[in-house]
């Protein structure tokens, strides 16, 4: 989907799409995945082949890794719609690269505040061991520490979770996140069940960007039904990033996000959105290019009082590179995703959405903007108990009073054995030599 606006008017602009929606086989998760080694093979064919480039924009993450790590080489921005992995925030290995698309780690800003409302200091966690969690959990450890929580359990598993979701109930976890992908979600739950790791005393956090029916999908590698699915998912909450804006909004674009859906799915021509490979990202990759149409145009100013325009950039001129990065660096607008605002790492900041499982269907309970910390309640959370479950077993001091009668007989007992073991005693020593 292009922008309504007219892109700059300086040709030099080359988008570059390493990973088209077309080109990829979509996987569960917000991640696609393609081999690197034709990502690197397309990168060199595009950089080596007329006209010169002055941005790139490659998909999901795998793909972002590698082009991002050598943009620099060329002096090339690289702008991203489709990579959640937390590792490409880091500015000394991808110095020059945005995205629209939040990091996953933008989930444990929400679940910090959650575990602050509900009055919880100690929580368990259980992973799959892939590097996008692994990274997301190593974020969350550190925002849990900062506010005084407790992480008392941490379990991984590769591929069967068996043991590690045995360990969290015999180690007394009550407030678990999880974190892993929807197949082994389906196995996590199958052992929660066996386990009765569900119910009043237990909450858990997953990740939002499941099928709304994931645990009533047939499964082979699972022995449960689908009732003791739902009897052991129930009451969960979920965070997922917003992708879409809430609010009815003109943006940048004059487009309202329900606008834009519209158009998105005439587009489409009647084809399934589920079964569409990037759908879900359609709004991100559509603020993407708005971000960089508007970051090219906020350029041409400062490289005109310099002297330069953008038909001047080539591969071994960091000045324009330099003037791109800022404008781009300090973007803010309203897209169909929401405001569109970068974090010091290159980072989309956006909304995250709060939805419990309730009966049997997600309900939304409420809304996090991490730019600002304000939390947006809508009160309709459920508990099978009276309330919030507490995070561990809580031990109760109590005062026990005996009667009089009791306490004066049970100390007239104790006397009597006191003076006999005293004469005991006396006997023993006197007689010690006999």
């Amino acid at each position: 989907a292009a922008p309504h606006a007219a892109v700059p008017h300086h040709q030099a602009l080359q988008l570059s799409p390493e990973v088209g929606l077309d080109d990829v086989q979509t996987l569960q998760g917000p991640e696609v995945h393609v081999m690197g080694g034709e990502a690197t093979k397309l990168l060199y064919d595009l950089l080596y082949t007329e006209p010169i480039k002055i941005v790139l924009m490659p998909g999901c993450s795998s793909v972002s890794t590698l082009v991002a790590e050598a943009a620099r080489m060329w002096n090339l921005i690289v702008l991203s719609y489709g990579s959640s992995s937390p590792a490409l925030s880091n500015r000394q290995r991808f110095p020059t690269f945005f995205r629209t698309h939040p990091s996953a780690t933008l989930h444990n800003p929400t679940r910090v505040q959650l575990f602050q409302k509900w009055k919880w200091t100690k929580i368990a966690t259980i992973q799959q061991t892939t590097e996008v969690f692994t990274s997301t959990l190593d974020d969350l450890e550190e925002r849990v520490k900062e506010a005084g929580i407790e992480i008392s359990v941490r379990q991984s598993f590769l591929s069967d979770p068996a043991v590690a979701v045995k360990n969290l109930k015999r180690q007394d976890a009550r407030i678990i996140v999880g974190l892993f992908y929807e197949t082994e979600a389906r196995k996590v739950f199958c052992e929660v069940y066996k386990e009765k790791l569900y119910g009043k005393k237990y909450v858990w956090f997953l990740i939002g960007w499941y099928a709304d029916n994931w645990f009533k999908i047939k499964d082979p590698s699972i022995n449960c039904t689908v009732e003791q699915m739902t009897e052991a998912v129930e009451g969960h909450v979920t965070t997922e990033i917003v992708m879409l804006n809430p609010e009815t909004v003109r943006g940048a674009s004059n487009l309202t996000s329900q606008e834009f859906i519209a158009q998105l799915m005439s587009k489409l021509g009647g084809k399934n959105p589920e079964e569409t490979g990037g759908f879900q990202e359609a709004p991100l990759a559509y603020d993407a290019v708005w971000a960089l149409a508007l970051a090219l145009n906020k350029t041409v100013g400062p490289l005109k009082a310099k002297g330069h325009r953008l038909e001047d950039f080539n591969y071994n001129n960091r000045g324009i590179t330099a003037e791109i990065y800022r404008a781009m660096n300090t973007s803010s607008f309203e897209g169909v995703s929401g405001h569109v605002v970068f974090d010091a790492q290159g980072s989309r900041m956006a909304w995250t959405l709060i939805e419990q499982l309730q009966g049997g269907s997600y309900k939304k309970i409420g809304y996090y903007d991490s730019t600002k910390g304000n939390l947006s309640w809508y009160g309709n959370d459920k508990w099978i108990g009276p309330g919030p479950p507490a995070d561990q077993t809580v031990v109760i001091e109590e005062f026990r009073y005996l009667s009089q009668n009791i306490f004066v007989s049970v100390s007239v007992f104790a006397g009597l054995g006191i003076l006999l073991g005293i004469v005991c005693l006396t006997f023993n020593i006197y007689n010690s030599n006999v």
